[in-house]
């Protein structure tokens, strides 16, 4: 399927996404954008009551205007979904989903101060870091730069996927293959960022992101998947002090073998 999925990601450039299908095609939705419309009426909640309780400066009508510059491009698949008790909107579930996780790292990332820079591994197509950009604007929260890091393919995506959203973005970035592992990257202070991806990659390479990526992260946010054969109980392998461990919420793997959120 992965095979299938990069392929087709080679297909993908700066001229077609802007009238392409990419993201509801089925090559493209085995891997990404297939949040369920059950999970993004989950996502609306969870978005709300965070805003609540800890971004009161996040209005509805950020929340959506980052829906529309999001949704813009790649056609995804849409549903109405009830944004809050007065209000509904088409879109994206997936979008949802990165305004929920953005928060998350934003909320984790201003309290614990240190870090200036964010590093994400396992990247999609930009999606998360459009949201973390665009909500720090918003909470006034300084990131110096944003480092991506992915496979080749997925590398020439983010670039002309980021590259029609150029005047939005306030947070300078770069791209990386992920055959460096980050050797490359010469800062000490990162917040380290990997949502479905870490646990899920080869043993050989999670080794090569621990012994070149992980000392020079003070912090982090991965989001853990133990299907993938690697329980819960080894948040050690990191080499890191794991400050929280919670279930994911909404939990989009089974009642066995769950997903966590890890803070470290």
């Amino acid at each position: 399927m992965y095979s299938i999925y990069l392929n087709y990601v080679n297909t993908i450039t700066e001229a077609t996404i802007i009238n392409s299908s990419f993201k509801s095609n089925h090559n493209y939705m085995g891997i990404l954008e297939h949040v369920s419309k059950s999970q993004g009426h989950d996502y609306c909640q969870l978005v709300n009551e965070l805003t609540q309780s800890s971004f009161p400066e996040i209005t509805l009508e950020h929340i959506k205007e980052f829906i529309a510059i999001n949704d813009k491009f790649g056609n995804p698949e849409k549903h109405n979904l009830q944004l809050s008790n007065t209000t509904n909107i088409n879109c994206s579930p997936s979008s949802l989903r990165y305004i929920y996780h953005s928060l998350l790292v934003l909320d984790y990332y201003r309290k614990v101060k240190q870090p200036t820079c964010m590093v994400e591994v396992g990247c999609g197509y930009g999606g998360l870091f459009l949201a973390i950009n665009y909500f720090a604007n918003i909470l006034n929260i300084q990131i110096n730069h944003y480092y991506f890091i992915d496979l080749p393919e997925i590398c020439s995506l983010i670039k002309n996927y980021l590259s029609l959203h150029r005047d939005k973005i306030n947070i300078s970035y770069s791209v990386h293959s992920a055959y460096n592992y980050g050797y490359e990257i010469d800062i000490n202070d990162l917040f380290l960022i990997s949502n479905y991806c870490f646990t899920e990659i080869e043993k050989e390479h999670r080794d090569k992101y621990i012994e070149l990526l992980f000392p020079k992260t003070t912090h982090g946010f991965i989001i853990w998947q133990t299907i993938v054969g690697l329980p819960i109980t080894e948040t050690y392998i990191l080499n890191k002090k794991v400050l929280k461990v919670t279930e994911e919420t909404p939990q989009t793997a089974n009642q066995i073998f769950k997903n966590y959120f890890v803070y470290y």
